[in-house]
């Protein structure tokens, strides 16, 4: 711990002590990228890799993970957003993005597992909204329904859930419209 230089590479020290690094650490949890930079390309290092949100992750980035395990729990909700470039550094247009840097054309893991892996599950339970008025819209509208959903301890608040708050008047133009930014700015 206390030695300044001459350290040895993650990916060595993994490579040469990889049983004690899992001994010591059986959970690794990490992004794909680092994955690649820092554990040697070792067919079963893992017993299981687990991808979560892999809805808006592209196969290419976890093939790497992947291909160290011995299984793959693959995790994603595929009405969320698919892959996006919107955050890559030195992003240029291309004619398949849209405005947003969202990929149209691009398969998310979580598409591919859902087409050649099975079977797969449903979760039902939807826990992260602080006011079950937030979920309520695409419980109903993509989910069926079907989400068990935690009541909200008050049912009108005013610092929680969804209010309407119209706007007077509007001006669209270019996509733009000031009038409601204002008053969303204000209202917030």
């Amino acid at each position: 711990v206390g030695k300044q230089r001459r350290h040895i590479p993650i990916r060595s020290l993994l490579a040469r002590a990889g049983v004690a690094a899992q001994a010591l650490k059986p959970c690794f949890m990490m992004s794909p990228a680092s994955v690649s930079q820092f554990l040697p390309a070792m067919p079963g290092w893992f017993d299981v890799v687990i991808v979560d949100e892999a809805s808006q992750m592209r196969p290419e980035e976890s093939i790497c993970a992947l291909s160290r395990a011995k299984q793959a729990v693959i995790v994603g909700d595929p009405m969320q957003l698919p892959p996006t470039s919107f955050f890559d550094a030195g992003q240029t247009e291309s004619a398949t993005q849209d405005d947003d840097g969202l990929d149209i054309d691009s398969e998310s893991i979580l598409d591919r597992a859902l087409s050649a892996l099975h079977p797969s599950r449903d979760l039902r339970w939807h826990y992260r909204s602080r006011h079950h008025s937030l979920i309520a819209f695409s419980n109903k509208e993509f989910y069926g329904d079907r989400l068990y959903v935690f009541p909200s301890p008050a049912e009108k608040s005013s610092d929680l859930g969804v209010s309407f708050v119209p706007a007077e008047s509007g001006r669209y133009k270019a996509s733009i419209n000031p009038d409601e930014a204002d008053l969303v700015v204000n209202t917030v």
